[in-house]
């Protein structure tokens, strides 16, 4: 039985397919096949039902891989801590983070990191779900709103509103919009996570606004392009609008009627020892969003 056919197991099962896991490896799938039907033998145990739309354990290959997985995951961080204590600040950081803030958020941020540790590369993973999976293969990854897992560290990096935004376009057909109460009455624009909108005005009002879109998409950036495109009005975080407002392609609309913030978190395993990589990306993303904000 070999170490690494145990660790292809492994990432197969965390990437859900021998094609995603192919692609993370770049190893071919028919040698992963290979691979793992070779480690079957070894221990006389059928490990994955495979059939042409799905690939799932077997009983024996779920108890399997809960014993084996935590141990490959230690040794892998063993491997990259003492690589890393004889090369120094190097390595692959793999990282995951919402796609709707990404560009307009972390690719500065990013793009600055790698210019100051040019010995270290960066693996990001975007993801559009609210509770995303598969995240206990990256070092660190970036969650907005309240964080309930006590097993993970949070750094607060910045702070996100939500505000109206629509084009001078779509604001020359309309009459002035008076209150909240008035946005049943136009083309709404909605995205993912912002499909039922809650605001409040510095008066202490509430108002739910949940009627569908005229246009609605998975994601804010679509949203945004359909905003500035005229065809009505939409609530996007202002991180993602604030130059389209500056150039004028966007107008925030009712400035009183706002989201609750939210916190933008970066999230990372609660361990005593950190690769060092790791440490630097942690201090170099509090002191880029700290130095950002105290300029703002």
């Amino acid at each position: 039985m070999k170490l690494d056919d145990l660790n292809l197991f492994r990432l197969i099962v965390e990437n859900g397919s021998y094609t995603l896991a192919s692609k993370k490896t770049g190893i071919p799938v028919a040698t992963l096949t290979r691979r793992i039907q070779a480690l079957e033998e070894d221990i006389k145990i059928k490990l994955l039902h495979r059939d042409a739309r799905k690939l799932s354990l077997t009983e024996a290959g779920q108890s399997f891989y809960d014993r084996c997985s935590p141990l490959l995951e230690q040794l892998v961080e063993a491997t990259e801590n003492l690589s890393e204590s004889c090369q120094g600040t190097s390595g692959t950081l793999r990282l995951a983070a919402p796609s709707n803030i990404a560009m307009k958020l972390l690719q500065p941020m990013l793009s600055a990191f790698l210019v100051a540790y040019p010995d270290i590369k960066i693996d990001l993973s975007l993801y559009s779900d609210t509770s995303p999976t598969h995240l206990d293969d990256k070092h660190a990854f970036i969650k907005i709103g309240p964080q309930r897992d006590s097993s993970m560290i949070a750094r607060k990096l910045h702070t996100v509103r939500d505000i109206l935004v629509a084009s001078s376009t779509y604001l020359s057909t309309i009459a002035p919009l008076k209150g909240a109460g008035d946005l049943e009455k136009h083309h709404l624009l909605k995205g993912w996570p912002l499909k039922r909108w809650r605001l409040s005005n510095n008066r202490g009002q509430d108002i739910c606004v949940s009627q569908p879109g005229r246009f609605e998409a998975s994601e804010l950036r679509m949203v945004r392009a359909a905003a500035k495109d005229g065809l009505g009005i939409a609530l996007i975080p202002d991180i993602l609008v604030q130059k389209d407002i500056d150039e004028g392609e966007l107008i925030q609309i009712l400035p009183n009627w706002t989201t609750e913030p939210r916190d933008i978190f970066l999230m990372y395993h609660d361990k005593t020892h950190h690769p060092a990589k790791l440490r630097a990306f942690i201090d170099f993303s509090l002191s880029y969003f700290h130095s950002e904000n105290t300029e703002k």
